[in-house]
């Protein structure tokens, strides 16, 4: 059974996120002997006036995918982020979840290849993003008009929008 994704508020606490964020950034960079080469905040809780859910995304850099050992996981498991075992190409999703119980998350890491073209994407879609208004304004209203759809079907058409966006850029 897939679950829905929670409700879309209006992101006026960016701030509030950002801290968040660094303390998500200190704890990937602490972590023993990490892979970790940079972190970036991205997603609506990096932008004011954006739709969000509430759930920070952070793109985490590795050289490669294969440099997230067992170990790295383990440690991720012991600060609270649990490996996503779904079909994501290239790329390595781990998500913090505010309890055990319902599941809901509360932190995302996106873990990617350095020098990738996923990772060129993600940093292109981010910077329209903060740059253009109109262009947040229309990505708000494309992610309303999605909030009904399944977590899976919500990423599916995210991303398709995003793909579309970089290429007319």
């Amino acid at each position: 059974m897939l679950k829905q994704r929670s409700s879309l508020t209006l992101n006026n606490d960016a701030a509030g996120y950002a801290l968040r964020y660094r303390e998500i950034e200190n704890l990937l960079f602490n972590l023993l002997d990490t892979p970790v080469t940079a972190v970036h905040h991205i997603g609506s809780t990096a932008l004011q006036d954006a739709m969000t859910s509430a759930v920070i995304d952070v793109l985490v850099i590795v050289p490669n995918l294969h440099a997230m050992t067992t170990l790295d996981e383990k440690r991720l498991n012991n600060s609270g982020f649990y490996r996503l075992h779904h079909p994501y190409r290239k790329k390595c999703v781990f998500t913090q979840f505010t309890d055990l119980k319902t599941l809901n998350e509360q932190c995302r890491l996106h873990v990617i290849e350095a020098d990738s073209d996923k990772a060129a994407r993600y940093l292109a879609a981010q910077q329209a993003l903060a740059a253009e208004p109109e262009l947040l304004n229309a990505f708000n209203t494309f992610k309303s008009g999605l909030n009904t759809l399944s977590k899976q079907d919500y990423e599916e058409k995210k991303s398709i929008w995003f793909a579309s966006l970089i290429a007319n850029q």
